[in-house]
C-alpha cells in the first residue's frame, strides 16, 4: 500500500514539473509576442504585416482612340488576357483536381487546338505534382479576348474561381488598328523603350489618361479582394484624337503608291493630299521597299526626308522673277538648243529649245531658261534672291503636329566657309534657280503649291483637328496661316496660268490632262546625292527623285497633292525615273478618286427637264417592227408616218422625237431609199429588187450611188457608202 502511495506521489510530482515547464514556455511565447509587437521594432513589424496583407494596386486607364475625320477608328485599345493557374491555391484539393483534370484537359485542347488532350493533362498533372513552384503557371498558349476569357472561365476547375480553382486571368491592354497597316507611320507608336512616333507619340499625354489606385487585401495565396478606402482613385481614361485623315483616300493613296513602286522598281515613295483652304491632310502615305513585293511604312519621308527638289522648286523661282525681278511671261530667253554655260555651270536640258518665252520655259521646265533669268538679275546681289525665297516661307520648318520634321536647308550668300552646310560658292545661285543647292521636304514643297491654290496664304499642315473626351470637344485645332501673302495677286494669277499650262501643253499633259476636271501642276525629276556625297556611284548609277505636285480642280482649287518617288537608275536599268511617268499615275488615281467622291463637282440631274433622247442617227432603219422594238428599249416614243409600212428609215422631228418614215415608195419599180439602214437590211431590200450591191466603210448607209426613186434596172450595181 505504501509502495502504491509513493508511485502516486512521483507521478504527481512529474506532472507538476511538466505543468511548470509548459507554463514557462507559454509565458515565454506570450512575452515574445508582446516584445515583437510592442518592443522597439514592433511598429516596423506591424507596418510590414499590413503591407503584406493590404496593398494598393494600380488600375490601368484605357488609352484613348485615334479617329479619322469622319469618326472611323484608326487605332484603339482592347483588353486581352493571359490565362494562368495557381496550383497551390488554398481551396484546390487533390480530390478536386484529380476528379476534374481530364475534363479540363479536354476543354483546353478543344479550345486552343494546339495540343492533344493527353498533352494538356500531362502539363497539368506535372505542374500539380510540384505545386509550390507553379503558383502562376501560364496555361494559355496565347492571349485571349474578353469573350474568350468568359468562355474559359467556365471550364472545369476554373469555374470555381481563384481560391478553389486557382484560376487567374491576367489582363493586358493591346493597341489595335482596325484598318491594318493603313497610315501606320502617320498614326505611329509609343514603344516600351519610350520612343514616340507619329500621332501616338505627339499626343501621348492626352491619349494615356491617368491610372487609378485600389486597396486590396490578401485572402489566400495570391488572391486579393478589393477593400473600400477613402484613398481609392478611379482611373481616368485617355482622350480621343480626331485626325483629318480620310480612310478611303488614304487607301487609294497607299495602294496606288505601292503599285507604282513595284512597277518602277523604286526604293521608296510618299504621297500627301491636302485640303487647299484649311491645310488639312486627308492622306499621308509613306512606303519603303524591303524585298521584292514587300513594302512597309517605317519612315515618314513626307516630313523627315530633306532633299534637293529639282524642277518643282521652279515655282518659287518663277514667283521671284515675276514679283521681285520684274520679268513678264512673254519675255524671251535663248535656251541655246538645250546646251549652255551659265556663269561657271554647264547645263543641259532634256527639251532642246531655242528662243522661247518665260511662260514656255516653265511649261517645258528648262533649266537653262531659269538659270539665265536668275543669273542675269541676281548675280551681283544673290542675297536678294535668297531673301525673297525665305520671305515666301522656305527658311523655316512648317511646325508639324507630329515629331520628325526636318528643317529646310537654304544656303546663305554671306557664308563662305566650305565646311558649313549653308556655305555659298560660285555655282549656288545658278543651281538654286532650278532646284539644286538647297534641300526641302516634300511637305514644304506641297505647302508652296497649296499657297498658290488658295490665294497666296501659306498654311500650316493640319493633321489633328480635335481632342475629345467621351464625344465632347476638349480642344480644337484651327487652320493656321504662316504667311498671309506669298506674293501679289497679279503674280499669283500669272503663275496659276503657268501651272495650268504644264498640264495642258507641257511636261504634265500626258499624265494629267483629262476631259472631266483641270489640274494645275509641275513635274520634277531630280538627281539625289549618294552616301559618298556625289551624284554617281562606282557603277555610274544615279538616284532620282521623281515628283509631281499640284492642285485640282485648277479653276476652283479644293485639294493639293504631292507624289514623290525615289528610284535608282543604273547600268542596264530600263525603269522610268521621270516625274510625269513615275509619279503621275499615282497623282491621277488620287485626283480621280476625290473627283468621283465629290457630288458638288458634278452637274446635278434635273428631274424636271426633258429626258435626253438618243438622236435618230443612233437608231438604224430597217423593218418597221425592229425599229419600234429598238426605240422602246431606249424609252423613245416613235411617231409613224404610215401604219402599213414594212420597211422604214428614221429621223427626228422638231421636238426631238423619233419619227419612222417609209423607206420604200409605193411604186415597187423604183429604187428604194436605204440611207440610214444597216448594211444587211439595205442589201436585202436592194437585192430583192433585182439590184446588185457593193459597199465601202462601216456603220450605217450614208449614201447610195443610184438615187432613190430611179427606175430599177435589173442587174444594176448600187454602191453603198457606210459611215457612223
Amino acid at each position: 500500500m505504501a509502495e502504491h502511495s509513493q508511485i502516486s506521489k512521483d507521478i504527481l510530482r512529474r506532472v507538476r514539473i511538466l505543468y511548470f515547464v509548459f507554463l514557462l514556455i507559454a509565458v515565454a511565447v506570450v512575452g515574445k509576442v508582446l516584445w515583437v509587437q510592442y518592443g522597439p521594432e514592433g511598429g516596423k513589424l506591424r507596418e510590414k504585416a499590413r503591407e503584406i496583407t493590404y496593398a494598393y494596386v494600380s488600375i490601368p486607364a484605357d488609352r484613348g482612340d485615334i479617329l479619322s475625320g469622319d469618326g472611323r477608328l484608326l487605332a484603339s485599345s482592347i483588353t486581352e488576357y493571359t490565362i494562368r493557374m495557381d496550383f497551390a491555391a488554398g481551396g484546390l484539393t487533390d480530390e478536386l483536381f484529380n476528379a476534374n483534370v481530364d475534363s479540363l484537359a479536354y476543354c483546353l485542347s478543344t479550345f486552343f487546338k494546339d495540343k492533344s488532350k493527353a498533352a494538356y493533362k500531362t502539363l497539368l498533372v506535372r505542374a500539380r505534382a510540384n505545386k509550390s513552384r507553379n503558383r502562376y503557371k501560364q496555361i494559355s498558349p496565347r492571349r485571349v479576348s474578353y469573350l474568350e476569357e468568359k468562355q474559359i472561365k467556365k471550364f472545369p476547375i476554373f469555374r470555381l474561381g481563384a481560391n478553389r480553382g486557382g484560376y487567374i486571368a491576367e489582363p493586358e491592354s493591346r493597341r489595335v488598328r482596325p484598318h491594318g497597316s493603313l497610315a501606320s507611320r502617320t498614326i505611329g507608336t509609343v514603344n516600351k523603350g519610350g520612343t514616340k512616333v507619329g500621332i501616338e507619340g505627339a499626343f501621348d499625354s492626352q491619349l494615356t489618361g491617368k491610372d487609378g489606385l485600389e486597396l486590396r487585401q490578401k485572402v489566400s495565396g495570391t488572391f486579393r479582394v478589393p477593400v473600400p478606402s477613402a484613398l481609392n482613385v478611379e482611373p481616368v481614361n485617355g482622350m480621343d484624337v480626331v485626325t483629318t485623315l480620310n480612310v478611303d483616300i488614304q487607301d487609294v493613296a497607299e495602294s496606288m503608291l505601292k503599285r507604282q513602286l513595284e512597277a518602277g522598281n523604286a526604293d521608296w515613295g510618299t504621297v500627301v493630299l491636302m485640303e487647299v483652304a484649311t491645310g488639312e491632310i486627308h492622306a499621308m502615305a509613306n512606303l519603303t521597299r524591303k524585298a521584292p513585293g514587300v513594302f512597309v511604312e517605317d519612315f515618314n519621308y513626307a516630313i523627315g526626308r530633306r532633299a534637293e527638289p529639282g524642277s518643282t522648286f521652279k515655282l518659287a523661282t518663277l514667283i521671284t522673277l515675276l514679283e521681285d525681278g520684274g520679268m513678264s511671261l512673254d519675255q524671251t530667253i535663248d535656251c541655246e538648243n538645250g546646251v549652255a554655260k551659265v556663269g561657271v555651270v554647264n547645263i543641259r536640258d532634256d527639251h532642246k529649245e531655242s528662243v522661247i518665252t518665260l511662260r514656255r520655259v516653265f511649261e517645258v521646265s528648262s533649266n537653262i531658261g531659269f538659270a539665265k533669268s536668275v543669273y542675269n538679275l541676281y548675280k551681283d546681289r544673290p542675297e536678294r534672291f535668297v531673301n525673297f525665297i525665305n520671305e515666301i516661307g522656305f527658311d523655316k520648318p512648317l511646325g508639324m503636329q507630329i515629331p520628325g520634321e526636318q528643317p529646310p536647308l537654304i544656303k546663305d550668300p554671306s557664308i563662305r566657309d566650305p565646311k558649313n552646310v549653308k556655305a555659298w560658292d560660285g555655282t549656288t545661285l545658278v543651281k538654286m534657280s532650278y532646284g539644286y543647292a538647297l534641300e526641302v521636304t516634300p511637305m514644304q514643297t506641297l505647302a508652296l503649291y497649296n499657297a498658290v491654290a488658295n490665294g497666296g496664304k501659306l498654311m500650316r499642315p493640319l493633321l489633328v483637328k480635335e481632342i475629345q473626351s467621351y464625344g465632347n470637344t476638349v480642344r480644337a485645332f484651327e487652320p493656321e496661316v504662316l504667311n498671309p501673302a506669298i506674293c501679289s495677286q497679279k503674280t499669283l494669277a500669272l503663275v496659276r496660268e503657268c501651272l495650268e499650262g504644264v498640264t495642258e501643253e507641257g511636261t504634265g499633259a500626258r499624265a494629267l490632262k483629262n476631259p472631266y476636271y483641270k489640274v494645275a501642276a509641275k513635274t520634277g525629276t531630280a538627281q539625289m546625292t549618294m552616301a559618298s556625297g556625289g551624284y554617281r556611284d562606282a557603277r555610274g548609277g544615279l538616284n532620282y527623285l521623281a515628283t509631281l505636285v499640284g492642285y485640282f480642280p485648277a479653276d476652283n482649287p479644293k485639294y493639293s497633292c504631292i507624289v514623290a518617288i525615289k528610284t535608282y537608275y543604273g547600268p542596264g536599268q530600263r525603269n522610268t525615273y521621270y516625274g510625269a511617268s513615275l509619279a503621275g499615275p499615282v497623282f491621277r488615281a488620287i485626283a480621280d478618286r476625290v473627283y468621283a467622291s465629290n457630288p458638288s463637282w458634278h452637274t446635278p440631274v434635273d428631274n424636271h427637264a426633258d429626258p435626253v433622247l438618243p438622236p435618230a442617227s443612233d437608231i438604224k432603219g430597217g423593218r418597221e417592227k425592229d425599229v419600234v422594238h429598238t426605240a422602246s428599249k431606249l424609252s423613245v416614243k416613235v411617231a409613224r408616218n404610215r401604219d402599213d409600212a414594212e420597211w422604214v428609215k428614221v429621223d427626228n422631228d422638231e421636238k426631238g422625237r423619233l419619227v419612222a418614215v417609209p423607206a420604200l415608195s409605193d411604186d415597187e419599180t423604183k429604187v428604194p431609199s436605204v440611207i440610214g439602214m444597216g448594211l444587211s437590211d439595205a442589201m436585202f431590200l436592194l437585192e430583192q429588187s433585182g439590184l446588185r450591191v457593193s459597199f465601202t466603210g462601216k456603220g450605217k448607209v450614208k449614201a447610195q450611188s443610184v438615187a432613190a426613186g430611179s427606175q430599177i434596172k435589173k442587174g444594176q450595181t448600187v454602191v453603198l457608202t457606210m459611215g457612223v
